[in-house]
């Protein structure tokens, strides 16, 4: 009987790896799992980035151009932003300077339904444009 408990011992390490490794696939496979929409899980955790209510924002020339354009304040934007309903169709998550998304909602102030473009940077937010969903606007050139 001696002789069996190393091999016991050794087959007892066995079964706890494998279950090990079994148990770290499946939580792998759950965070990466891609939603219906098409963003994994792990991406969704990111936008906690939008909510921080002391995050820094930087509005682009075109942005701010666009907003004048069609009567949008910064605090509209922000307050979309904070939402994060993010329009995957409409989001480019794999540019080459990084993701951007396409976060839309209704202002509170004159329920106005909006587009924000957001490049989250590492130490701000860039408002890279803004677009009025119902109404079409006659603006001057934004470059």
């Amino acid at each position: 009987m001696k002789k069996f408990i190393p091999y016991l011992i050794l087959l007892g390490f066995f079964i706890i790896a494998l279950l090990v490794k079994n148990w770290r696939e499946t939580q792998y496979e759950s965070e990466t799992q891609t939603q219906p929409s098409g963003q994994s899980s792990r991406g969704r955790a990111s936008l906690d980035i939008f909510r921080d209510p002391d995050a820094e924002y930087f509005f682009t020339k075109h942005a701010r151009c666009r907003m004048e354009c069609r009567n949008i304040t910064q605090k509209e934007v922000k307050e979309i932003v904070r939402k994060a309903e993010v329009n995957y169709n409409k989001s480019d998550l794999q540019a080459s300077a990084g993701p951007k998304y396409a976060l839309e909602g209704y202002t509170t102030k004159d329920r106005q339904h909006i587009r924000v473009i957001v490049a989250p940077k590492q130490k701000h937010l860039s408002i890279v444009t803004v677009i009025d969903l119902d109404k079409d606007w006659e603006c001057p050139s934004c470059k």
